[in-house]
């Protein structure tokens, strides 16, 4: 049997995350432009957070959607590592482990736990 994910394209949880993700790009890419501490590290993370809402949202399946989950705690997985070796940027490691973290979750959540055929 295989199990197969179920994700509207027009369900309101995908584009609750969806829309988050492309604030959250832009809220980052707006911290890059004003030279803020980490300006480079905000800028990269604005690109991929609107790429990546773009992409999911234009594919719009679940299998999209548990791609997009496993991108987020890949990232949440890279910044622990950089809080306990940096001093300088264990602040930001630990914010973006933390969003990572909720983005992880909340993508898992669109998709649920799928369905049998």
């Amino acid at each position: 049997m295989t199990r197969v994910a179920v994700v509207t394209g027009g369900s309101a949880g995908a584009a609750v995350v969806d829309l988050a993700r492309a604030g959250l790009g832009l809220w980052h890419l707006s911290r890059a432009f004003r030279g803020s501490d980490q300006a480079v590290l905000h800028g990269v993370l604005g690109v991929r957070q609107l790429a990546q809402a773009v992409l999911v949202a234009r594919a719009g399946s679940g299998s999209a959607h548990t791609l997009s989950a496993v991108v987020d705690t890949l990232h949440g997985v890279t910044m622990v590592p950089l809080a306990v070796a940096d001093p300088r940027r264990r602040r930001f490691a630990t914010e973006q482990l933390w969003i990572a973290t909720v983005l992880a979750v909340a993508e898992a959540a669109v998709v649920g736990r799928g369905s049998r055929r």
